[in-house]
Formats: structure tokens, C-alpha cells, sequence
């Protein structure tokens, strides 16, 4: 669930991927007033709030709210991450911002307080148990984004709430203009998927996970939804499953990208532990050296348009490489 991850808080990047439900974001519209329906949204959970005005002080307590306040053009007033400080999202203003203490699932609410925030934006099966302790401070927001249509639908819902319509429209449609034209020049010949982990009890994103949804957009996906012998991922992402090499094997595809959650000093990448076992050396994208580690924060942590597009841009240099030999504009 793209976040940047301090190295010592491992464990919290695991349980930041813990993300499960299929409730989905509010669609209703609005011209950016404060009326009662502009200002009511439904989150993951089911839970429907109406806020009393438009939100001017937004906590972040997961990477998303970042991507998608940054393409709002609003600065969260606190975050529990370094995401923000990437120049793509806020840069060195991010420095700023009032930073939350305590675990991932388990943020300081004293902190929170203090950021004295209209909203806070969390993700599901990590932070929705903090409503009942947040109920005196500000309303909690649930966000749980399966596919990339949904973290629009999200980017949407709080351009609404905000009164930014305009803007969140703007980045929806920069988002999807660069996947049509990935989408339209790529070959779609080589096959790819995406894993990740922090050993080699590692996890396979299928097509009907977030960056799944992606990758099946331009280019073949090893994993179709579904397939047979597909056990839920331990982690409970949306459309992960638990993995190993003789799967890998199985159905071989062309290119591996692997994130690895090896954040501590001196940890070996996943691709590294991996290359002990017999069976990796058997694999076409180890052979024709088609594996890429990629950075966690943009394919899985941000989540939102702006990590997307970023993901893609990544990707698609590495699979195919003379078509895309800088990512497009």
C-alpha cells in the first residue's frame, strides 16, 4: 500500500500492504460548493460521513493521500512518511510537514491532534480501527484501491470534497492519456509480472491487483485473476497470491520485476536470496537477464495517479527498451 518506508519499520511496510474490501469510493459529482451532497462520501469500510465544510486540513496516514493531495496542489498538514519528499510529490516543502509517531496500523493519535486536521485519508485493514479514537478529533476517510480505475474514482472524490474538480480531473486525464499511448505503441509481445517480498516466501501481484490492472493494460501479464492454484497472499492485497519459483517456472514469463521489502542496512534483494534456489536459474527472464528490482514506493506504496504513471514510465523502459528508450512525456 506507494509509502516511502523508513529502513527501520520494516514490519510496517508489510502491514501497509494488508489493504483488503471492495467498497468502493463515492462517484457523485459537484461544481465545488459546500453543499450537503459535495461535502458526504462513502469510504471502503461502508462508512458514510458528511463533512461540515470543505476540508482545508488533510492528515495523510498512507502514501495515497499524498499522491493524491500533491495533484490537488494541497499539502497535507501531517504524514507518518517521507513519500512526500520525493520531488515528484512535494519535494523539499515536504520537510515541513508535521510528522505522526508510532507504527504504521498504530499512529500516534496525540500527533494527529495536534495537526488539528478537518480529515484524516487511511487504508483499509491497517488504520480503520482508529475511528472510534479519531471521532473527537476529525472524520477518518478509508481508501482501499483494487484497480487504477479506482484510485481515480478516489483522486475524484477528494477534488470534490475539497472543491478541486478541475485539478483532480486534470491529473485523472494526464494519467490515463500516458496509458493510451503506452497502450497504442507498445508490441504487446513480452510477458511480465511483478513480485514482491522480503524473502523467498514472496507474493505474486495478479492482474486484478492495482499494478496488475496496469501491466495487463500494455503488455501481457503472466498472472491472469483467478488462475488455478492461486492462494490468497499473506498480506490479504487485493489480488495477490502467495508464490513460488516452480509457479514462476510454470508459466515463465519474459520479464520479472520485483520489489524488494529489504529495507535494512546491508539486506540482500529479493532477486538475490532467490538466486540460491535451483529453479531460478531455469527462468527465460533470468537467462535472457530480464529481471529488474523496482522501487516499492512506485509500484505498490502511492497508489495513487501520479505513482502510476511513474510505475509505467519504469516499466516500460525496462520491457521494452527500444520502443521506450526514455519514458514518454
Amino acid at each position: 500500500m506507494l509509502k516511502r518506508i523508513p529502513p527501520a519499520v520494516f514490519l510496517v511496510a508489510l502491514l501497509a500492504l494488508s489493504a483488503c474490501g471492495t467498497a468502493q469510493p463515492s462517484t457523485s459529482t459537484g461544481a465545488g460548493t459546500s453543499s450537503k451532497s459535495n461535502l458526504t462520501y462513502t469510504d471502503a469500510t461502508g462508512t458514510t460521513v458528511t463533512l461540515p465544510a470543505p476540508p482545508k486540513r488533510i492528515v495523510c496516514l498512507v502514501g495515497l493521500c499524498e499522491d493524491i493531495l500533491a495533484s490537488l496542489g494541497i499539502q497535507p498538514v501531517a504524514v507518518n512518511d517521507t513519500l512526500g519528499q520525493d520531488p515528484h510529490y512535494f519535494g523539499a516543502a515536504a520537510k515541513s510537514f508535521a510528522q505522526i509517531g508510532g507504527a504504521f496500523n498504530n499512529p500516534n493519535i496525540e500527533d494527529i491532534a495536534k495537526a488539528q486536521p478537518d480529515l484524516v485519508i487511511g487504508i483499509a485493514n491497517a488504520q480503520e480501527q482508529l475511528r472510534a479514537a479519531l471521532q473527537p478529533i476529525a472524520p477518518l476517510y478509508i481508501m482501499n484501491p483494487v484497480t487504477y480505475q479506482d484510485s481515480i474514482a478516489y483522486l475524484k472524490d477528494i477534488g470534490r470534497l475539497t472543491g478541486r474538480i478541475a485539478q483532480a480531473d486534470a491529473a485523472a486525464q494526464k494519467f490515463l492519456n500516458k496509458l493510451a499511448a503506452y497502450r497504442a505503441r507498445s508490441p504487446k509481445t513480452v510477458s511480465t509480472v511483478l513480485i514482491y517480498g522480503s524473502d523467498v516466501n514472496f507474493n505474486i501481484f495478479t492482474s486484478a491487483s492495482l499494478p496488475g490492472s496496469i501491466l495487463s493494460a500494455v503488455t501481457p501479464y503472466a498472472w491472469p485473476a483467478g488462475a488455478p492454484g492461486s492462494n490468497p497472499s499473506s498480506d490479504h492485497e487485493p489480488g495477490a497470491i502467495s508464490g513460488s519459483l516452480e509457479a514462476l517456472l510454470a508459466r515463465n514469463p519474459d520479464t520479472i520485476l520485483i520489489a524488494s521489502f529489504t529495507f535494512a542496512p546491508g539486506a540482500q534483494s529479493l532477486s538475490k536470496q532467490l538466486a540460491s534456489n535451483p529453479v531460478w536459474s531455469h527462468l527465460s527472464a533470468v537467462k535472457n537477464h530480464r529481471v529488474y528490482e523496482v522501487q516499492p514506493n512506485v509500484y505498490i506504496f502511492g497508489r495513487g495517479t501520479i505513482s502510476l504513471g511513474l510505475a509505467l514510465d519504469d516499466a516500460m523502459t525496462k520491457i521494452y527498451p527500444d520502443v521506450f528508450p526514455t519514458p514518454l512525456s
